[in-house]
């Protein structure tokens, strides 16, 4: 294969084409201090075959890290960290690269905020324009980092200039609105990032491998075009850019940085070809690529090097699985951003993880060790949950039968591959179906775990993974024929094919059945008792915002600070005091009425237990003890598993 043919940017030699591309975990200290728990989480992938490691975007300032608990390449006393990291991916057979950036826009520890233009999209008051004293004292940084940066022994720095970062802005049209010399034309807007370029060169010389991460076009009006790619690449090239490493999107605005699944594999590929074509330094371009594409992209000469950011949170061994003809056993990323992306904007976790590789940021704590006392387990119940409990289970040597009612592992998660542009989620499933019979799980398909079965088991613990069911609610008219819920609308077992249609709750379930419906053609309106849609789901990681969108292009109304009172035979009746009722109350014309209130759990573990009474170990986990999300029943199941 090609991907794993050696090759070279500049005078570095890489095993293969495969690139870590950075990506930020929240996993170093307080102070930007590298920290065990970061170095394992990098070790652990470079070990895992990938030609060079990019470490994540790294502070060059001490009081403007782009989120709490970033790395940080400020000051010579972080150097002692970054060198045991950097020799740690060496020892596990990479490269090490380090990026270095900064962000200004965002309010970070109460430091003023400064932009390329004050009155830029997003600026707001109080946000100053950076001088060009100001501008130089950052370019000094910049070189300063990465004198750094070679002083910690990487083999390579690479400048962030994409993504809504300071150089973005001024590279940007969107953003940069300036008159003077750091403005105007490409040569006024591309300036700060060729002078940094220009003064580490200086400092480094020619030879040190200098990489410039930017946009190959930010897919916005007015913003940065494929022509400025290819422009900006050109010119970096002539000031002696050692490779380029092409990304997209306009930040936080079309999230195509980090795309959730709506956003098509390859999206950046196009654009890498363009600059290729102009330039002949090596070419890096990722963006989820599978297997395939990535071999392909390489072969067609569309890109030089593939870069792996979320694939590697999820599979860190998605190399060497490639390159042994094991693809099949890899943990595909689902491009859900929930542990990733979600672990940088929820600061109540201890920053990056996966929904379905919970070793993922927590490789140190997450290490799973043989079992002292064999046991024979059986899980009931195939979703996410049962699923990562067999298979951990397995791995530590137990002996394991997984009992499943339908015909089919995944559970809930095969509805939810079911509304529109959630294609990737069907590989969870696939991925544990493949998983568990290589492992030597048994599983049983079209099996009920019933009491009389449960009394037939010669097992020494039982984990109850049954998941949940949906919420309907007690209201009048909830039991009439035109009723249903999300849950059997994507499963299948009812259609509904007359408009208007009514969808009773606003939170995730109730949103993607309403895109599921009105994708179909069906008139839509969605009635919350909360103030916005879609509350249970985390903004700012491009799901949410993606969902709305299309929901809004469809024209689905979302009645939001309403309460559904009660369901007549051609509407719905709703109340604007959605604490009990009462108020104004409206009627919304429904021939279809569907409930997609989320999920209350299953009664399995009170209905098995008198069954098991005599055994030694009976335990729940995942939806059927808490409903919530299939990330933390995941976890439960994994950390359950690694104790049993």
């Amino acid at each position: 294969m090609k991907l794993f043919e050696p090759t070279d940017i500049g005078p570095l030699e890489l095993k293969n084409r495969l690139v870590m591309t950075a990506m930020s975990t929240r996993l170093a200290g307080p102070r930007g201090e590298v920290t065990d728990r970061l170095t394992e989480y990098y070790a652990v992938r470079a070990a895992g075959g990938v030609g060079m490691v990019t470490v994540e975007e790294a502070s060059i300032h001490p009081q403007l890290p782009h989120v709490p608990n970033a790395l940080g390449v400020y000051g010579n006393h972080l150097l002692p960290g970054l060198r045991n990291l950097t020799g740690r991916i060496h020892d596990a057979g990479a490269r090490a690269s380090l990026q270095i950036g900064l962000y200004f826009r965002q309010a970070v520890n109460g430091f003023p905020r400064f932009a390329a233009s004050a009155d830029a999209p997003d600026c707001g008051p109080g946000c100053m324009q950076l001088t060009p004293d100001e501008i130089h004292y950052l370019t000094g940084l910049f070189v300063d980092a990465a004198i750094r940066t070679r002083e910690a022994g990487f083999d390579a720095v690479e400048i962030h200039a994409c993504h809504g970062c300071i150089l973005s802005e001024f590279l940007s049209p969107y953003w940069n609105r300036r008159t003077d010399e750091y403005g105007g034309d490409c040569s006024g807007r591309f300036r700060f990032a060729l002078e940094i370029l220009e003064g580490i060169r200086r400092s480094l010389g020619s030879g040190y491998p200098v990489i410039y991460r930017i946009s190959g076009s930010e897919f916005h009006q007015g913003g940065f075009t494929p022509e400025d790619g290819i422009a900006l690449s050109c010119a970096l090239e002539k000031r002696g850019v050692t490779a380029i490493n092409v990304s997209g999107g306009l930040g936080h605005i079309n999230h195509i940085s980090i795309p959730p699944s709506d956003v098509s594999r390859g999206i950046l590929l196009p654009l890498a070809q363009g600059i290729k074509s102009a330039v002949k330094v090596p070419i890096i371009c990722g963006n989820s690529l599978t297997p395939e594409m990535a071999e392909r992209a390489t072969t067609e000469g569309q890109t030089d090097l593939v870069g792996l950011g979320r694939p590697l949170i999820a599979d860190p061994e998605w190399p060497v699985k490639v390159r042994e003809g094991r693809a099949r056993e890899i943990r595909a990323c689902i491009r859900c951003n929930q542990g990733c992306f979600g672990g940088l904007r929820d600061l109540k976790t201890p920053g990056l993880t996966c929904l379905y590789n919970p070793a993922a940021g927590r490789e140190l704590e997450r290490t799973l060790h043989p079992a002292g006392v064999k046991r024979k387990v059986a899980v009931i119940g195939g979703g996410p949950a049962g699923c990562e409990a067999a298979r951990v289970a397995r791995l530590r040597g137990h002996d394991v039968l997984l009992i499943e009612e339908e015909g089919r592992l995944g559970g809930q998660f095969n509805l939810a591959a079911l509304p529109p542009k959630k294609d990737d989620f069907t590989k969870l499933a696939e991925f544990y179906t493949h998983e568990l019979p290589r492992l030597g799980v048994e599983v049983r398909l079209n099996t009920e775990a019933t009491p009389e079965l449960i009394e037939t088991l010669v097992v020494d613990a039982i984990i109850v993974a049954t998941g949940s069911r949906p919420v309907v609610p007690r209201m009048p008219g909830s039991h009439l024929l035109h009723v249903t819920t999300a849950h059997d609308v994507l499963a299948g077992k009812v259609t509904i094919g007359k408009s208007p249609v009514v969808v009773i709750g606003g939170g995730a379930t109730g949103l993607e059945t309403a895109d599921y419906l009105s994708e179909r053609g069906l008139d839509v309106t969605v009635i919350e008792m909360l103030d916005a849609p879609g509350r249970d789901m985390m903004p700012g990681i491009g799901v949410r915002e993606a969902l709305l969108a299309r929901l809004d292009a469809k024209k689905v109304r979302i009645l939001t600070g309403h309460r559904a009172m009660a369901i007549e035979p051609d509407a719905v009746v709703a109340s604007d005091r959605p604490l009990k009722g009462g108020g104004n109350e409206i009627r919304i014309s429904a021939r279809s009425v569907v409930f997609g209130l989320g999920n209350r759990a299953e009664e399995t573990m009170s209905r098995l237990e008198p069954a098991f009474c005599c055994r030694n170990l009976l335990c729940g986990v995942g939806d059927c003890r808490f409903p919530g999300n299939a990330m933390n029943a995941i976890h439960a199941a994994y950390d359950l598993a690694a104790t049993l």
